[in-house]
């Protein structure tokens, strides 16, 4: 019986079939919403003794529970194992005088040793360099019978258009927000609709009632930070504190307040239960059009060199934003 966790993902299921399933595969989809655990519940069933059907594994096998502990000779699991984030070829390549190190193209051409298949399961498959992805390009030309390299990725755009091209496509769509909040409630989860919209950084597949309280105070100290930008010292404390690895998740979260803030300002409705409201109200009140615009342009670029690495001295950066609010 197959047995997708993920009520989101089991429209993807029909697109597989047992005989005429793609040697090279690739996932892609917005992080967090289960590319690798459908990769991975696929690879489960194709190397499970004692099942004949795709996403159904017997989870009591011999190669179930390698699996499950991370010790299957038939599977090699590749991700970015640097700082840099970067899939090196050498990750690929191996090294023929290391067992434990061999490459994907040694891997794949050799007698599977429990299971009838043999899968690679590349993650964030756009972390490959230049060298990584022509080496996989060379390896997808002459596939052995029975193995499976299967890449997910939320960028699949950074792969050549050579490697998309040799690969079986299924992208995955982010679920409705009502189809999220109907999945949390089965599993005793309460979220409201308004929480949601600031919860979309989180990894669905991690979720869970812990994980919804740790996020609620960061919101709760996010909105009270805010509240105090009404003095150079606050601020100085608010930007050292803002200056670490979840600063994009803030800045995301004020982008929304301000955009917020415009349409108050515009259409002059009534907020009701919505998030962070004592902050955009505040805004909506205190600034012109222009000012929330020029605020929202200057946060956007700010942003963005982020999101591309740019070499900034982000507590500065912060400082200067949070001046203006």
């Amino acid at each position: 019986m197959v047995n997708i966790k993920y009520p989101w993902l089991k429209k993807y299921l029909d697109y597989f079939y047992t005989d005429k399933l793609a040697h090279s595969q690739l996932f892609s989809g917005k992080s967090g919403i289960g590319k690798s655990y459908f990769s991975l519940e696929l690879s489960k069933s194709l190397l499970c003794l004692n099942s004949s059907e795709l996403f159904n594994h017997c989870g009591k096998c011999v190669s179930c529970n390698s699996f499950q502990s991370r010790t299957h000779p038939d599977f090699k699991f590749i991700q970015p194992e640097d700082e840099n984030k970067v899939i090196k070829i050498s990750q690929l390549r191996g090294n023929g005088k290391d067992r434990e190190n061999k490459g994907i193209l040694n891997f794949l051409h050799e007698t599977p040793l429990i299971s009838k298949s043999k899968i690679i399961h590349i993650s964030s498959a756009e972390n490959m360099n230049a060298e990584s992805q022509n080496f996989l390009l060379k390896t997808l030309e002459e596939p052995s019978k029975n193995t499976y390299i299967f890449l997910t990725s939320s960028k699949p755009y950074l792969l050549q258009p050579t490697l998309l091209s040799r690969l079986n496509h299924v992208s995955i769509h982010s679920p409705a927000k009502k189809e999220i909040l109907n999945w949390l409630k089965s599993i005793n989860i309460k979220v409201d609709a308004q929480e949601l919209n600031f919860l979309e950084d989180i990894n669905l597949t991690d979720l869970s009632s812990d994980l919804i309280k740790q996020a609620r105070q960061e919101i709760e100290d996010f909105s009270s930070d805010l509240v105090k930008c009404n003095s150079s010292k606050d601020i100085e404390k608010i930007a050292s504190k803002w200056d670490d690895s979840n600063l994009l998740k803030k800045l995301n979260w004020f982008s929304k307040i301000i955009r917020n803030s415009i349409f108050l300002k515009t259409n002059q409705i009534e907020l009701k239960n919505l998030l962070f409201e004592e902050n955009i109200t505040y805004l909506a009140n205190s600034k012109s059009l222009l000012e929330l615009f020029e605020m929202s342009n200057e946060l956007n670029t700010l942003i963005d060199g982020l999101v591309k690495g740019v070499n900034l001295n982000n507590k500065i950066q912060i400082k200067a934003f949070l001046s203006s609010f």
